[in-house]
């Protein structure tokens, strides 16, 4: 690991041993490669109460994460009402020519309130509690049901609004919300990556699942900042001989040492007790629980928390194949989507051509042999990027072009025009009408040249379970930069993946990617 955590030698590692009531030589634990090296010493009842009443808690100086969470809480409810206002007001003017008048304003303000009432409900005031995608998916919904009880309002006061009030009402407030959320979300990222916003973390687990918790955790970026450990089989908190009060109390303690955030749960052995004395101590001492899973490479959206029996509870996995239902959907998304762009981008498309053919002589369109689903070939369309018989480089310079992902990086065969092209990814946008003739879709793993495919079919196989695409996972992530195996890695990620929501928060971080240009060429 990175960081250190302090560590009383044959101990319990604690930030400030003193405020649990311990005493001892103080040392440091350097990694955890073997969680097993931090064990937790025996404290009295005495040491365990001192602990909890005196409160010399070791919480860190300035303001914690979890106040400045609760201070965005309150940004995201002010910007949701201003994302409402705007709505409102703008479709007014648009449609009607002018403002609300003052009649209007007692509907808007019960309109505000039950729009922030909805959004509270969905939980989209604690976004740090799920993924970008699940709160984009959670925002189309609360804006839908937002536009519905807006409606019903209406009924209420007696107000008529046309149709295309309502429509443009949605729209603009659905881009709004977007738009503000994305760039909240955006801030907290840089936050967290730069340290400045991260939850202080205790983890109580043992074996393999605790390393690569600690480890997960302590990468940069994470949002977490690991400040103890607590082996799970210590007798603090798994004794049978100790009753099950006397546990929570000192476990309590060793919580109000290091004041975390949250406590991440991670052994898979865990007995119902020691996990109920784990929740009962985090709970009185106000802390949020976080059971960690070795479900790696899967969406939380796929999961369903189910109980089993009386104190059990299982997460249930849905299948990852796209149903006929979801097919339909993605494909009338393809349709709409693909089809409007290509109505706003025909000006680009026709002075792009123009460009390509008065300062190179060739084709406009460059087409290539590409596999898309079921392992079927297709012809895929670009602008073309490169000077007239660039096919010839390659005789003169041998090159293994069946490599997954191939791509010269200062590929000398480009022109002046196609350097920009590829830059912007403007040369991508006649796939356009491959996503209408149904051989690609907006997003997917990008189609691979046919011999590559041919030249790995174990390795490339399994990423044409479904349509390939203009844009995905991985290029969201570091598109060129990425090496093949952790691009293969996203691609089958997003195919496990996969829903509506996830498919429009790609599109949407496509969007910011192409602005940056980054991993470009």
């Amino acid at each position: 690991m990175a960081g250190r955590l302090p560590v009383l030698k044959g101990g319990l590692a604690v930030s400030a041993p003193e405020a649990a009531g311990v005493t001892g030589e103080v040392g440091f634990v350097e990694d955890f490669e073997d969680p097993r090296v931090v064990h937790i010493p025996q404290i009295g009842a005495d040491a365990a109460e001192a602990g909890v009443a005196t409160g010399t808690a070791s919480a860190a100086v300035g303001i914690r994460a979890d106040q400045w969470y609760r201070w965005i809480a309150g940004l995201l409810v002010g910007l949701d009402v201003l994302c409402l206002l705007g709505a409102l007001f703008a479709a007014h003017s648009l449609r009607f020519g002018s403002l609300p008048s003052v009649e209007y304003l007692g509907g808007v303000v019960v309109a505000a309130v039950l729009w922030v009432g909805v959004f509270h409900a969905l939980g989209l005031y604690r976004p740090h509690y799920f993924s970008g995608p699940e709160e984009l998916r959670r925002t189309v919904c609360a804006v839908g049901i937002g536009i519905v009880l807006i409606i019903v309002l209406t009924f209420w006061f007696e107000v008529y609004l046309s149709r295309s009030w309502i429509t443009l009402t949605l729209v603009v407030a659905l881009v709004a919300e977007l738009a503000a959320r994305g760039s909240v979300r955006t801030r907290v990222r840089r936050l967290q990556t730069r340290g400045s916003l991260v939850l202080r973390t205790a983890v109580v687990g043992s074996g393999e699942y605790a390393t690569d918790l600690m480890e997960a955790l302590d990468a940069d970026g994470s949002g977490f900042q690991p400040v103890a450990y607590i082996d799970a089989g210590d007798p603090l908190i798994a004794s049978e001989e100790m009753p099950p009060t006397e546990r929570v109390e000192k476990l309590r303690a060793i919580l109000h040492g290091f004041a975390p955030d949250c406590v991440f749960v991670a052994s898979p052995g865990m007995s119902p007790e020691v996990m109920i004395t784990v929740v009962q101590a985090a709970r009185q001492e106000g802390v949020v629980v976080r059971v960690y899973t070795h479900l790696s490479g899967i969406m939380a959206s796929r999961l369903t928390p189910q109980s089993v029996g009386e104190a059990g509870v299982a997460l249930t996995l849905r299948p990852a194949k796209l149903s006929a239902s979801q097919r339909m959907v993605k494909r009338g998304m393809d349709l709409v989507l693909a089809g409007v762009g290509s109505i706003i981008v025909s000006p680009v498309l026709i002075s792009v051509a123009l460009a390509v053919r008065c300062t190179s002589r060739g084709p406009v369109l460059f087409r290539q042999e590409r596999i898309t689903e079921g392992g079927r070939v297709f012809y895929m369309y670009k602008f073309r990027t490169m000077s007239n018989g660039a096919e010839r480089y390659f005789e003169e310079h041998p090159t293994d072009t069946s490599i997954p992902f191939f791509k010269l990086k200062s590929d000398p065969r480009i022109t002046k025009v196609g350097r920009w092209l590829r830059n912007t990814s403007i040369d991508e946008l006649p796939q356009l009408f491959n996503v209408l003739l149904g051989d690609m879709s907006l997003v997917g793993p990008r189609p691979l040249p046919k011999e590559q495919v041919s030249a790995h079919p174990e390795l490339l196989g399994s990423r044409h379970d479904v349509r390939s695409g203009m844009t995905g996972w991985w290029q969201i992530q570091g598109r060129a930069d990425m090496d093949p195996e952790e691009a293969i890695r996203m691609d089958l990620y997003y195919i496990d993946n996969w829903s509506a929501a996830l498919d429009l928060y790609i599109l949407l971080r496509t969007v910011g990617v192409l602005f940056t240009r980054h991993g470009a060429y």
